[in-house]
């Protein structure tokens, strides 16, 4: 149950940390950003690729990245933004299916991440000095630790630690850049244009794609600012902007200044060496500053999306890490928890140590794993705008106003094209476990108050298509089930609906209708949603879903029934069968005769059910043997075998197998009803064996012989005008159908065509 979800937080977000853009999504977006790639991998990118490839990458990279952020600002500047960042976005718009699947890809993402740049950080001290290089995995270690310890102790410490690391980093970043203007030539511009003949183009977008990513670190913070829904928007374009600039910068300054062999064998010596005025310690500085930095903010901003997670119960095994502590609810819990995914991470990835070039291997298969995860959490989160907006829901207001719904369909498609061509076998994978979390929070089926998208853009969809079908001539081709099923008794006939279910055989609809009588107006809608409660309640228990429940509370039920069936519609999705017990006494007999002349004037079919009360043992249990099919004129046929072949086609029903029978007078009339038959079954693409008897003997004791043993009967019944003879009809059907299997006594309007 996470429906008092946001109550429950509020607490949380109230007593958050309260921070600016600038502090709060700016600051740790933009170190997150500025970390290991820009002086570890962006060299190595430019030898391999070329210039002109490379440019190509960032390209890409910055229009995903921007249209995401796109979709995250019209979202957050729609909806009251609590703690959980995405996450939280994703659950309210998309439900918690996709929030919650999504919640952990993210989570994982940037879990990931911190290892990256923890693993770039070694990689560059070992760099800067050589005799700590057999020290590698240890150093990286023994750093993770202790950014663990910095975020427990809250984020308060953690944000002052990147206030001077930001001040540092930019200090090596001028540096860098310095270091490569005075080296510019347009002979070396030219040279680095075109890749490497074996370059590969995804891995090399795959290693550069984290580079990017930064914003989330700002979105993730969303419980401790002051203004999200303001902050959001701002500081994550602010920081694509910035960020982008920088590393187009740097692109251009180093393939313009050094050979690609260079460029490739020491993307980080050649800064350093090159510094200006031999401040090469400035560099170093930069990129300890750089990668410590993005690893201290996804060490703060990580945990709060696990937090939130647990806070909503989604997964209910995380309910402990939902805990809070100190007056901003520090999610201490699940940071030890992101600390053993680190640990184990560095141990994973920093157990070959390092090349013979200095590079770490396992750095960049972090990297690709990350970029994985944070495509397809981006592919999620500009599909959640795109539902929004195109969907047109009237609550989807955003203040932010530069975003279409264009934007966020080539982010959605742009991530999963990329995520292919990256790797298409981890690509499969990560979408494949993304849908299998999501089936699995679906099944839980608890209950969720979000509010979210979902509904809105279903809604949209089916007034379009709701138009366009009533243009759409109707053709018997076409014919679907659309099913009204009539009970007194809802909790002893639940068999109606369970039945109802396999003849529809979800290609149709079905509303399950109880009428209660009262004569007292002011009791009517009290006791309508009393008794619209017990009916859901009872399709609920014995699982029936796909039913919606509908009372009637009226007068005079005749005169109701009368309305209901010409006023229970949408548009063209109108009843074309309605489904009710058969007759077992006078009263009842007198009353189905009046519902069913009601039925055909309305041009409706209708089924009845017989001898299904004592054979409740087929309910949920797989069954075995005929089903017959009667066939006594040309009226019923077509529906008839319709209905039949959906039931022996449902899942409990395929060891069935369908039988249609006649009565002929005599032999030389059996050939020709047993070729007429054949020559249906042919036509209507049907499976079922046709069978033909001769005899002098009543129909009924026909019937009783041949069907006794048979599943289930199907029966045709064609109404007489007189109401006295239908009155007989209905007496002498009981008395030919008692004590046989369950029986489908079947009047059709003629509006299904079994040849169509």
């Amino acid at each position: 149950m996470i429906s008092d979800h946001d109550n429950q937080s509020n607490g949380a977000v109230n007593s958050g940390h309260r921070f600016g853009t600038f502090y709060g999504v700016v600051l740790p977006s933009l170190l997150t950003m500025l970390g290991a790639i820009m002086f570890l991998r962006v060299n190595y990118i430019t030898g391999r690729a070329g210039l002109v490839y490379a440019l190509a990458i960032l390209a890409v990279a910055i229009s995903i990245v921007m249209a995401t952020a796109l979709s995250i600002s019209a979202i957050s500047s729609n909806t009251p933004v609590k703690g959980g960042g995405v996450y939280f976005l994703i659950s309210r718009t998309l439900g918690p299916g996709f929030g919650g699947s999504i919640g952990v890809t993210l989570f994982l993402a940037q879990g990931i991440s911190i290892p990256f740049n923890i693993l770039g950080f070694a990689e560059a001290v070992c760099s800067d000095f050589p005799a700590a290089a057999p020290y590698y995995l240890f150093l990286a270690l023994a750093t993770g630790v202790i950014l663990g310890c910095i975020t427990f102790s809250g984020a308060d410490l953690a944000m002052k630690f990147q206030l001077l690391i930001f001040i540092a980093l930019a200090i090596g970043i001028l540096t860098m850049f310095s270091g490569a203007l005075g080296h510019i030539s347009p002979e070396t511009f030219q040279a680095n244009l075109e890749p490497v003949p074996e370059a590969r183009f995804g891995r090399l977008f795959a290693v550069f794609f984290p580079a990017v990513t930064g914003i989330m670190a700002g979105v993730n913070m969303s419980g401790d600012l002051k203004d999200p829904s303001r902050s959001i928007p701002r500081g994550i374009i602010i920081t694509i902007l910035l960020g982008g600039g920088l590393y187009l910068l740097e692109f251009l300054l180093y393939g313009a200044a050094f050979d690609r062999n260079e460029l490739m064998r020491n993307p980080y010596k050649v800064i350093v060496d090159n510094a200006p005025f031999g401040t090469g310690y400035l560099i170093s500085l930069g990129v300890i500053a750089a990668t410590i930095s993005t690893a201290l903010g996804l060490f703060v901003c990580a945990p709060r999306v696990l937090q939130a997670l647990a806070r909503d119960s989604i997964f209910p095994q995380l309910s402990a890490l939902a805990k809070g502590y100190g007056e901003h609810n520090e999610p201490r819990r699940a940071t030890l928890v992101l600390a053993v995914v680190t640990i184990a991470i560095l141990l994973w990835g920093g157990s070959e140590g390092l090349s013979p070039t200095g590079m770490s291997t396992g750095m960049n298969m972090v990297a690709e794993i990350a970029s994985m995860c944070f495509l397809l959490t981006y592919a999620m989160v500009n599909l959640a705008a795109f539902v929004e907006s195109y969907g047109a829901n009237p609550s989807f207001r955003p203040r932010f106003r530069f975003f279409h719904w264009s934007i966020a369909m080539y982010g959605f498609i742009a991530c999963i094209l990329v995520a292919f061509y990256i790797d298409y076998i981890a690509a499969t994978a990560a979408l494949v476990i993304a849908w299998g979390l999501f089936l699995y929070i679906k099944h839980r089926q608890f209950e969720v108050d979000f509010g979210d998208a979902r509904r809105g853009f279903l809604y949209s969809r089916i007034r379009m298509n709701l138009y366009k079908l009533a243009r759409t001539p109707v053709h018997p081709k076409n014919w679907r089930p659309t099913m009204v099923i009539l009970s007194s008794r809802p909790e002893t006939q639940f068999y109606m609906p369970y039945f109802a279910t396999m003849l529809e055989s979800e290609r149709g609809i079905i509303s399950m209708v109880q009428f209660v009588e009262c004569r007292e107006d002011s009791e009517a809608f009290g006791m309508r949603d009393q008794y619209r409660k017990q009916l859901a309640g009872i399709l609920e228990q014995h699982e029936i879903y796909s039913v919606f429940p509908e009372v009637v509370v009226c007068r005079d039920f005749d005169k109701a029934l009368y309305v209901f069936l010409q006023s229970h519609l949408v548009g063209p999705l109108k009843p074309n069968i309605v489904m009710m017990g058969f007759p077992d006494n006078r009263e009842r007999i007198d009353q189905n005769i009046r519902h069913i002349r009601t039925i055909q004037t309305l041009h409706m079919s209708c089924v009845m059910m017989h001898n299904f009360d004592p054979c409740r043992r087929l309910l949920r249990r797989v069954v075995r043997g005929r089903v017959d099919i009667w066939w006594r004129g040309t009226n019923n046929i077509s529906l008839m075998l319709i209905l039949a072949n959906l039931l022996v086609n449902a899942p409990l029903w395929q060891g069935t197998t369908l039988r249609i029978l006649r009565v002929a007078e005599s032999e030389r009339e059996a050939d020709t009803l047993r070729e007429e038959l054949e020559s249906i079954v042919e036509s209507a693409r049907i499976k079922a064996a046709a069978c033909v008897f001769t005899a002098d003997e009543p129909f009924y004791l026909v019937l009783r012989r041949e069907s006794a043993n048979a599943a289930a009967v199907f029966i045709g019944l064609c109404p007489p005008d007189s109401d006295e003879e239908f009155h007989k009809i209905f007496q002498r059907f009981n008395i030919m159908l008692e004590g046989m299997p369950p029986a489908f006594v079947v009047t059709s309007s003629g509006g299904a065509d079994l040849r169509a």
